[in-house]
């Protein structure tokens, strides 16, 4: 029994001695509450709103400011993108399903890479849109309404002819996407940063497709071998 009863004793002068040992080291630890979020000056938080999260609220960004023409200026040229790189997508499908002759695996699974690199910047360009505080339109009848780019031909296409069509066709969406950077650059530089890298995978996308008509010094590589011993028209060469 006094074995029994000395082990609750010996736990109680453990315990307060670790107490002593931790208040003895008080001045060594610093003092926090992690249960207390950092004050965010001009933010809505918890404290100032009697919500139940600590979090920022989710508002629109306040560059370009809401219901400016900048902010306008901001929508139309991410919406305009949105537009053509949607209708870019249903086109790089359709020739990754039909093209056909001596570069067809090479362009089929190239046009794939290119396919899925444009989703992945159509789905960037709408967040952007819906970040500034608008709706991004993906709908179909927009898409056909308003992307303003040549239509790809329908059934077999011919690889020279694939090649020939997408470096026109990337060249024109970059254009297209430069000249709204310039738009957009001063009052949404955060929107200007976003079409920027878009228009930089467009361009290198164009380059890709450029390459296989390009000269060397022991090619003048004109896409005779692919076009029927024609050379394949690419304005430039």
């Amino acid at each position: 029994m006094k074995h029994i009863l000395l082990l609750p004793a010996l736990l109680i002068g453990s315990a307060l001695a670790g107490g002593a040992s931790a208040q003895s080291t008080d001045m060594m630890v610093p003092q926090t509450n992690v249960n207390t979020p950092t004050e965010m000056t001009g933010q809505p938080t918890a404290q100032n709103t009697g919500t139940a999260s600590p979090l920022p609220f989710n508002v629109p960004s306040k560059l370009p400011s809401s219901g400016t023409d900048n902010l306008k200026t901001s929508v139309d040229a991410l919406q305009n993108t949105l537009t053509e790189l949607q209708a870019l997508q249903l086109q790089v499908k359709q020739a990754h399903w039909n093209v056909s002759g001596t570069l067809f695996y090479t362009l089929h699974e190239l046009l794939q890479e290119h396919y899925e690199g444009i989703s992945k910047y159509a789905d960037t360009t709408a967040e952007r849109i819906l970040s500034v505080g608008a709706s991004s339109d993906g709908r179909a009848i927009t898409i056909v309404a308003s992307s303003r780019l040549p239509e790809i031909p329908a059934g077999f296409i011919d690889d020279a002819q694939v090649i020939q069509f997408f470096v026109y066709q990337y060249e024109t969406i970059g254009q297209r996407i430069r000249s709204r950077v310039s738009d957009v650059e001063k009052v949404d530089p955060t929107t200007a940063n976003t079409l920027q890298e878009v228009e930089y995978a467009i361009e290198q996308y164009q380059w890709q497709m450029r390459a296989f008509l390009q000269n060397t010094p022991k090619d003048p590589n004109t896409g005779f071998d692919i076009n029927n011993n024609r050379p394949v028209p690419l304005r430039g060469k």
